[in-house]
């Protein structure tokens, strides 16, 4: 445990909805729209970027569809996505406002956890702390040695393992179940006032649904929100 002494803390002052559901919803005439969804199925390695270049989609229109926890996430072979009809299609394209900004990220700590990541196919430590918001250091030097120095910041790691996450001390998050009828994690993580790694640390094994094409019930996954330093002398807890 260290103290964080160069590093601001922004204390979340509004108070969040406490409802269910996003603002974001597809377009009047998407949702209005007769015209059929189809699927794509993924039978070789793939990225979401690449399947939406192949059916003349937008990335975006896409992963908001097939309400992606972050769209970069390669899919499985065997997974199916949804492809939505041209009547669907944004004006202009949109293939950035449903991915996360690489900025410059200098936070050494996340407040209110969760504590542990699980790796999901195509993450690195920084693509981990790009969600996170977190500078890239802080993660890298969060985990044990033996996983930490064998690894660059831009290696893939391995499927299913867990990443330790530094947590701001004191702090804390509000959580609540959320079903998730239309967008993207980072939908939800501007809304609310999360990050998307946060949210997807609280249903590490989600990735993405076809319910919207299918019908099915919704996603129900756990939201943090309202999360915040509790007090002035904020440490880091590696």
């Amino acid at each position: 445990m260290r103290p964080l002494s160069a590093t601001p803390v922004t204390l979340l002052t509004t108070l969040l909805s406490l409802g269910g559901t996003t603002s974001a919803t597809p377009s009047d005439t998407c949702a209005n729209s007769t015209n059929p969804y189809t699927l794509y199925p993924v039978t070789t390695n793939i990225t979401i970027p690449e399947i939406a270049a192949r059916t003349n989609r937008s990335l975006c229109d896409i992963a908001r569809h097939n309400l992606m926890a972050d769209p970069l996430i390669p899919p499985n072979i065997g997974q199916t996505i949804v492809i939505p009809p041209l009547s669907c299609a944004s004006s202009p394209p949109d293939n950035e406002s449903c991915l996360i900004p690489n900025t410059t990220r200098t936070a050494l700590c996340i407040n209110g956890g969760p504590r542990l990541y699980y790796t999901v196919h195509g993450d690195t430590y920084d693509i981990i702390a790009r969600r996170l918001n977190l500078s890239t250091t802080a993660l890298m030097g969060n985990t044990s040695t033996s996983i930490a120095e064998t690894s660059s910041a831009n290696a893939l790691l391995e499927v299913g393992q867990f990443i330790k996450v530094p947590l701001c001390e004191p702090s804390q998050c509000s959580i609540k179940p959320f079903t998730l009828e239309y967008g993207v994690y980072k939908d939800l993580a501007d809304e609310y006032g999360t990050t998307v790694g946060q949210i997807m640390m609280l249903s590490p094994t989600y990735n993405y649904s076809t319910s919207l094409m299918t019908g099915n019930t919704r996603p129900t996954l756990d939201l943090p929100f309202n999360c915040s330093a509790t007090g002035d002398d904020v440490v880091v807890v590696d």
